[in-house]
């Protein structure tokens, strides 16, 4: 027996960083563990991306902005470069076929927006942790030590990307 899921809210237009439910009674064993971990992204992760695969349809190639030399290219929240994601990448050449020529960004309809970011954090819910799905998916997979030991390891390594990469640091 679960609750109904809470929502993570997100202070600003996006809305919600997904949802954590109460386990009401104690897990049986780590085969159920496991499937509980794994429906969640499961389900969020096709969701998000038969909306991406759709919004993709309503999307369309652009040319980047230009940017002085020596400049970093401007975040864009509309028009993503598909070189940044292998899957995204895929998915555009698949529906937009010859429209997307190299060098181009795509113009993200919201629909496809929503998808892509969906993806994101569904990623995000993966990664090793605590009481993420990742990290249930942890200690289903190789018990409660070795995934203690991999939620330390993930938080050091965490931590150092924030340190090396400056976007990181606002995660």
């Amino acid at each position: 027996k679960t609750s109904l899921p809470y929502f993570i809210p997100v202070p600003f237009v996006l809305g919600t960083f997904g949802a954590f439910i109460e386990l009401k009674e104690p897990v049986p064993n780590r085969k159920v563990l496991f499937d509980i971990a794994v429906a969640g992204p499961l389900a969020g992760s096709l969701v998000a991306l038969a909306m991406l695969l759709l919004g993709l349809v309503f999307s369309t190639p652009a040319e980047p902005p230009p940017v002085p030399e020596g400049q970093p290219t401007p975040i864009s929240f509309h028009r993503i470069d598909p070189r940044l994601s292998v899957l995204l990448a895929i998915l555009a050449r698949m529906v937009l076929g010859d429209q997307l020529q190299p060098g181009q960004v795509i113009d993200l309809h919201p629909l496809a927006f929503a998808g892509w970011l969906g993806l994101v954090v569904v990623a995000f819910n993966l990664v090793p942790v605590g009481q993420l799905d990742g990290g249930h998916l942890v200690h289903a997979v190789y018990g409660q030590q070795m995934g203690a030991n991999v939620g330390r390891v993930t938080r050091w390594l965490v931590l150092l990307l924030a340190l090396t990469v400056q976007p990181w640091l606002l995660l």
